[in-house]
């Protein structure tokens, strides 16, 4: 069947003429395309039933020295299209068509370009077969159009937008994937019977050879910013410069001097009581583009280069963040090699000395396997630190459908009183059994002394866990049927410490049901067989914690033209949670493609829920937390977008009782003193972007930010004010990136 679907698609593509450089609209009449035959060879693979599409998809393909371009014409009448439009790389809810190209066709990486109907645009990277991450952009257009019984979109790929290997002969193969979102449907079709979420996709792509004319280049952008702190009464200034240069195809050398790295794009409200740190996404430019190859993660969350410690708080003193003097990187393709280098270096205060950060990586990609090195050093010379990681990544095939990954790491820190270093490894064998089943097993096991977070994101070490997945769909391909698709999950767990005490040991059972009206219900239920929690203390006593459930149900709504929405509800009795409920709504009301306003809540309510005070000692509360968020986004046109978003998150803590943990890891009437409290924190901001070329951006943003804590238990519905009043932020940036 793929040898089928393989030779129709190689008949159609005609990537080697020789053409002048296309007017990319979204209408498909340059005279260009007129030659061009076009290609309607697509199956469904989401839901995977490899059946015939509703609707048919033309797509035509070409290149010349400027690049290669696409023409896509997706057949649906008017009244079934959604053309919604969305800021760049948001969720899109449009109907929306995707190209993923493995320049090298060697499995390592493959970069992904999407716009939707109404000209919303995405771009990612994949890595690993199937791991996606939206942390990396490109410079690439894109338009689209429509009419009674179609929608277009134009796309041209610049041969500049990422470092490939030299091609032989003038020519490249390539492997390529494209598909089609039918929103109203909730379907994808492809031309080619893969899907992302399977274990094998970038290795299932079609193959095709093309004419090579990618060549060096290089890319200036220049940067301007003030920003005025009203809460201090301060302002700032600053300039610099983001250079990429190709000398050839296969090398790129990116270098930032005086970076600004202040974000426009601002976190979600969070307040976190629990011992482990909450992690953020990275959202500044240079740390996203190109950045895949050093991208390198494991089992339970493990990143071995978080770049939001570049730039973070400083080991000392009282400073927000640390101001960069630069940053560089470099990558290369040599045959089958990918190699890269990275670093940045803060810039010193009166107090701070500034932090160094280096990455190393290497990574080769065969038929059957790859193998990849990754060694990281940062210097922390206030606190007299160095951490070094080294990472031993792999990964074999031992058939289509049954492969092993896995991962040896080694951590070292000098301290100057203490030297300490430990190893960390984990390995996953995934076997798809069948087109819709799969099964997968993990182990973990990561050191006590294993510390990579100087760099890195590892929410604990001290663990071994192995874990169990199961997963089995049935796509409904009859056409008499309401329902889509119906999927059965199962997930065993069990976690420990490396001394052997056991922390977890659950079984989660998932029933969902999708209907071809985009609609599904998705129940999930999670068994606790008990354990210990060996964190909460802080290196104290373990809490022994009785066996637990959780009742999870999320229900999403049709498809409609105007309004979206989906609700979720928890139920939950386990140890230090407590016993409570959680609900949240989330609604979306488009005025029209271009306007939309979101609304979303998330209301906690539980009892018996533990907080650490100090040494052993922890306390019992009766908690209610709201978190609300309002998002207004208007794409006004091509090139520009308004944003408004606000967030309010408040708690009210009501004491129940003081405890002790024993040895035995049980609890302990308390006389210790203890009180009530409330918080309300607030975050808003307006966002104004004028887009002057792709990543070329002039942003206005005004941000504000407010916090409040009392100790004693107030309503919810009066911590509004404090929380707006008590200001601990109040900025007023204006922006300017440029591509000279």
């Amino acid at each position: 069947m793929k040898l089928i679907y393989k030779i129709i698609l190689f008949s159609w593509i005609i990537f080697s003429i020789q053409v002048k450089a296309i007017i990319v609209d979204g209408i498909i009449n340059d005279k260009e395309w007129q030659h061009i035959k076009s290609s309607n060879t697509f199956t469904t693979v989401s839901p995977f039933s490899l059946s015939t599409p509703e609707y048919k998809t033309e797509v035509k393909v070409l290149s010349n020295a400027n690049g290669i371009y696409f023409a896509i014409i997706n057949h649906q009448p008017k009244s079934a299209q959604r053309s919604k439009r969305t800021a760049r790389d948001a969720h899109m809810v449009a109907d929306y068509n995707n190209i993923v190209l493995d320049f090298d066709n060697n499995s390592i990486s493959a970069y992904s370009f999407t716009v939707a109907n109404g000209g919303s645009i995405e771009d990612g990277i994949y890595r690993n077969e199937n791991d996606y991450s939206y942390e990396w952009n490109g410079v690439w257009y894109a338009q689209t159009s429509s009419d009674d019984e179609h929608w277009y979109s134009e796309i041209h790929i610049p041969w500049d937008v990422a470092p490939m290997a030299l091609a032989d002969n003038d020519k490249r193969e390539i492997g390529f994937f494209i598909s089609r979102r039918v929103a109203h449907l909730s379907k994808t079709y492809a031309n080619a019977p893969t899907q992302y979420n399977r274990q094998r996709f970038m290795s299932d792509f079609n193959k095709v050879n093309i004419s090579d004319f990618s060549t060096s280049s290089l890319q200036m952008f220049g940067y301007a910013s003030v920003r005025e702190d009203r809460v201090n009464d301060e302002f700032f200034s600053d300039v610099g410069v983001d250079i990429f240069w190709k000398p050839s195809s296969n090398k790129q050398l990116s270098i930032s001097l005086n970076p600004d790295f202040g974000h426009v794009e601002s976190d979600q409200l969070v307040v976190n009581f629990s011992p482990t740190e909450t992690f953020f996404s990275e959202n500044r430019p240079f740390f996203t583009e190109n950045q895949g190859l050093f991208d390198v993660r494991g089992t339970e969350s493990l990143r071995l280069v978080h770049t939001r410690r570049i730039g973070a708080k400083p080991d000392i003193g009282d400073s927000v963040g640390a101001d960069l003097l630069g940053a560089m990187k470099f990558t290369s393709v040599v045959n089958e090699i990918n190699y890269g280098l990275f670093s940045a270096f803060e810039d010193g205060d009166k107090l701070s000395k500034g932090r160094k950060f280096y990455v190393g990586r290497a990574l080769t990609k065969q038929e059957k396997y790859s193998l990849g090195y990754l060694l990281t050093r940062v210097d922390r010379p206030d606190i007299d630190r160095s951490a070094t990681v080294n990472s031993l990544d792999y990964s074999y095939s031992f058939s289509n459908h049954l492969k092993l990954t896995g991962q040896l790491v080694q951590s070292h820190v000098h301290l100057t009183e203490n030297n300490h270093s430990d190893t960390a490894n984990w390995l996953e064998l995934e076997h798809q059994l069948d087109d819709n089943w799969a099964q997968s097993f993990q182990f973990s096991y990561y050191g006590d002394e294993f510390e990579p977070n100087d760099l890195g994101y590892l929410p604990r070490n001290d663990l071994s866990s192995i874990s169990y997945t199961n997963s089995w769909k049935n796509p409904i391909v009859d056409k008499a049927s309401s329902v889509k698709e119906h999927r059965l999950d199962f997930e065993f767990e069990r976690k420990e410490n490396t001394s052997g005490l056991k922390l977890v040991e659950s079984i989660v059972l998932a029933d969902t049901w999708s209907w071809k009206d985009a609609s599904s219900i998705m129940t999930r239920i999670t068994f606790d067989n008990g354990g210990y929690d060996d964190l909460l203390s802080r290196g104290n006593n373990s809490l022994e914690k009785n066996s637990g459930f959780k009742l999870e149900l999320l229900y999403y709504g049709a498809n409609k033209e105007t309004f979206n929405y989906h609700v979720q509800a928890y139920l939950y009795n386990q140890a230090v949670s407590g016993n409570g409920y959680k609900i949240h709504g989330h609604g979306t009301y488009f005025y029209s493609d271009n306007y939309s306003l979101d609304l979303a809540t998330w209301y906690t309510r539980s009892d018996e829920w533990l907080v650490w005070q100090q040494d052993n000692d922890v306390t019992s509360y009766s908690r209610h937390q709201l978190l609300t968020s309002i998002n207004f986004n208007a794409t006004i046109d091509d090139k520009q977008e308004l944003s408004f978003k606000f967030e309010w998150l408040a708690l009210n803590a009501k004491t129940q009782k003081g405890y002790r943990i024993t040895m035995d890891g049980s609890l302990l009437d308390s006389q210790n003193k203890i009180q009530d409290f409330s918080l309300s924190d607030t975050a808003l901001q307006l966002r104004y972007r004028y887009e002057l070329a792709p990543l070329s951006n002039i942003y206005l943003v005004y941000s504000r930010g407010g916090s409040a804590f009392f100790e004693d238990s107030d309503s919810l519905n009066s911590l509004f004010q404090p929380g707006w009043n008590e200001k601990v932020g109040d900025n007023f940036l204006v922006k300017i990136r440029y591509q000279f």
